[in-house]
């Protein structure tokens, strides 16, 4: 009986305990949970991981209204870091701040960006977030606002996969030039790939592959650890500088599950060539006005590499100087060596003296097998004033007045290149007369002199003075036969000696006494 009353009284107390107002038997406050959209990551990517933070609180606390419980399982100013912990990440992001409270039953995503180390090992890595929010609490009957600070998990998978890096690149093209470019890439990863192709792109406008456009190269298979070149034709343009530029690189490959990925973009930095050059030294001229001359030079390859089938040509604008064979021949023409070039020009009578311009340039085949030229090279030599070619002057030369013989005259060769060759003839007018009138000399080398000698004679009547005998030249000048203007030389002519001779006057008398007697004789006959 007793213990039927004690069971009745404690089953009382416990009913009115549940529908008494304001008697709590359990507080309740958020729970929060964190989990990873997508925690698939790969070697050496920079990506944005995006958390999702949910709040599934217990609400079977009893004594509570509905107002009650939902503000004391919200969780207001909600702040989550990021923190790398053991993964092989580095978290770029800072602590994110939910944009609103986060209610019972209800999801916000924190987004943070991260770097996964390039060498990091494939496996699954444990990521701490670091979580602190304010909620309102009723512990005691009275309510309070309680700050929790909190670490949540998740999970983050680094893949087994190909991974590529370019671990090299080199290219024979230079500034103002085409050529090709190689880079060499590594299969960094820890899985092969099947079915690769590489495609390289242009990354700027002064250094450019394919013309501009992004190039594909096939290259099958590719193990882990091995590199593979790609060649792509490329080119840098006039205003280009020997500095590195980018290209970028795409790997598509199949990998072992037989699906189709690519790669992270990948950077690779190319160095062109300096411009290929050429420089100018020793420049020399002998030019005349009237004359033929050399214009003589030396040729250096600058660089930066050999050239083959050099040409090198000669222009000038101006118009009384005229180069007789406008190319020279070079042939192949290592890099930092010179060679020695010489042009015969023409210069015309009319040309006044002074400087020239003269434009070289050197045709060459690149190591592509391309013909190029080279920036005109400018050369400045002098015209010196005209002057006659040959210099004539007496040596023995005089003629007794009805009577002949040899003469002797001094040539000088008075220009500034040798003459070879050389045949002079001598013209008279009466009262003086030439029987031998040539004479050769083999050569002359420049200012040199040799005689020439001839046979004249002047008539009895000749006066005892000088008369002028001209003299003109043939000779060669390098591979022409020129003839010279006419030069007036002077011959003297003296009287004849009286001793050991007959008076004029007497030589007359004889003269005219033989005529009378042959016409006495011839009368006599006819008789």
């Amino acid at each position: 009986m007793k213990r039927t009353v004690l069971v009745s009284l404690l089953a009382v107390v416990v009913l009115g305990a549940v529908a008494a107002p304001g008697v709590v038997s359990a507080d309740a406050k958020p729970a929060l949970t964190a989990t990873l959209t997508d925690h698939t990551v790969s070697p050496g990517q920079e990506t944005v991981l995006s958390v999702s933070v949910s709040n599934a609180p217990d609400v079977s606390a009893i004594g509570y209204s509905p107002q009650q419980l939902q503000a004391m399982t919200t969780a207001r100013n909600v702040k989550v870091s990021m923190q790398a912990g053991k993964a092989p990440i580095d978290v770029k992001t800072g602590t994110q701040i939910l944009p609103k409270p986060l209610q019972e039953g209800t999801t916000m995503p924190a987004t943070f960006r991260i770097a996964v180390d390039r060498n990091a090992t494939p496996g699954t890595y444990t990521v701490p977030l670091h979580v602190t929010y304010i909620y309102a609490s009723n512990a005691g009957g009275a309510r309070t606002d309680d700050t929790v600070d909190e670490t949540l998990h998740v999970t983050v998978h680094v893949k087994d996969e190909p991974r590529f890096d370019v671990v090299g690149t080199a290219t024979n093209t230079s500034v103002a030039d085409t050529g090709t470019t190689t880079l060499t890439l590594r299969n960094v990863g820890s899985q092969a790939a099947h079915d690769a192709r590489v495609t390289v792109s242009p990354q700027g406008a002064q250094f450019v592959v394919g013309g501009g456009h992004p190039v594909t190269s096939y290259v099958g298979e590719w193990p882990a650890g091995a590199e593979r070149n790609v060649t792509v034709g490329s080119s840098a343009t006039p205003n280009a500088h020997a500095v590195n530029y980018t290209l970028g690189a795409r790997v598509v490959y199949t990998n072992g599950n037989g699906n189709t990925r690519a790669s992270d973009n990948l950077t690779a930095s190319v160095r062109p060539r300096p411009q290929q050059s050429f420089a100018l030294s020793h420049v020399t001229g002998n030019l005349r006005a009237g004359t033929d001359g050399t214009v003589n030079a030396t040729v250096t390859n600058e660089g930066p590499v050999a050239v083959s089938d050099a040409v090198v040509r000669i222009a000038t604008q101006s118009a009384d100087v005229t180069p007789k064979r406008a190319e020279y021949a070079v042939g192949s023409l290592a890099s930092g060596a010179t060679t020695n070039v010489s042009f015969p020009v023409e210069v015309t009578d009319s040309a006044k003296a002074g400087p020239r311009q003269f434009d070289l340039t050197v045709q060459y085949t690149n190591g592509e097998g391309k013909t190029r030229k080279s920036d005109a090279l400018p050369a400045d030599v002098q015209v010196a004033a005209k002057r006659d070619r040959f210099a004539v002057k007496p040596v023995d030369a005089a003629l007794t007045a009805g009577g002949g013989g040899t003469v002797t005259f001094r040539v000088t060769n008075n220009g500034d290149t040798p003459v070879t060759n050389v045949n002079a003839k001598v013209y008279a007018d009466s009262p003086i007369s030439a029987s031998d009138d040539q004479a050769f000399v083999n050569s002359l080398a420049p200012h040199q002199t040799k005689n020439v000698t001839f046979r004249l004679a002047a008539s009895g009547s000749a006066l005892a003075k000088s008369y002028p005998v001209s003299m003109d030249f043939q000779y060669d000048s390098g591979t022409e036969t020129k003839l010279s203007n006419y030069y007036q030389v002077p011959l003297s002519v003296e009287k004849p000696s009286g001793n050991g001779g007959l008076p004029v006057k007497l030589i007359g008398g004889v003269v005219l006494l033989i005529v009378v007697a042959g016409l006495g004789y011839a009368y006599y006959r006819r008789q």
